[in-house]
This record gives C-alpha cells, structure tokens and sequence, in this order.
C-alpha cells in the first residue's frame, strides 16, 4: 500500500516539474496569457448573468472582489516609487 502511494507522490511531484517547465517556455508563456485575458474579459460578462447576480455566493464574491481591487490598488499607491524626471514626461 505505502508503495502504491509513494508512486502516486511521485508521479504527482513529475507532473507538477513538467508542469512548471512548460509554463515557462514560450508556449507556456502565450498559454498563460490567454487564460489571464479570458478570466479577466470572462469574469465580468459571467458574474452579469441573472442566475449568478441572485445568488448569494456570487453577492458575497463580488464583494470581496471590490475589496480585494480597492486592497491591491493602495498597496500599488503605497508602493510605487516614480522614475527621476517623471513630471517632465508627462509635460509637467
């Protein structure tokens, strides 16, 4: 039995390396980048549908997700350090 499992971790453990050796390839990179479009375009058109808007998970999801936006936007604020010469890039 504990055989049995420790083939199972195994192959687990060489699929995850395979897994991670792809997704930083080229290939693996063009992938990453359309799923990321999909889920960003596709979550908003989704969470609109009347089915999802009554149900309470998908209230409760929505809400975390503009706090969740609202949280990312003030650690970027807090975070971001302008390049010397900023204002003259920008005309000012």
């Amino acid at each position: 039995m504990s055989s049995t499992v420790d083939a199972l971790f195994e192959k687990a453990a060489d699929a995850t390396e395979a897994a991670r050796s792809y997704l930083v390839s080229e290939q693996g990179r063009r992938l990453r980048r359309q799923i990321a479009t999909l889920v960003i375009v596709g979550a908003p058109l989704i969470s609109e549908l009347p089915a999802i808007r009554r149900s309470p998970m998908a209230r409760l999801l929505r809400t975390a997700a503009v706090g969740t936006l609202l949280i990312r936007g003030a650690e970027w604020l807090r975070d971001w350090e302008p390049q010397p010469g900023f204002p003259e890039t920008l005309g000012g």
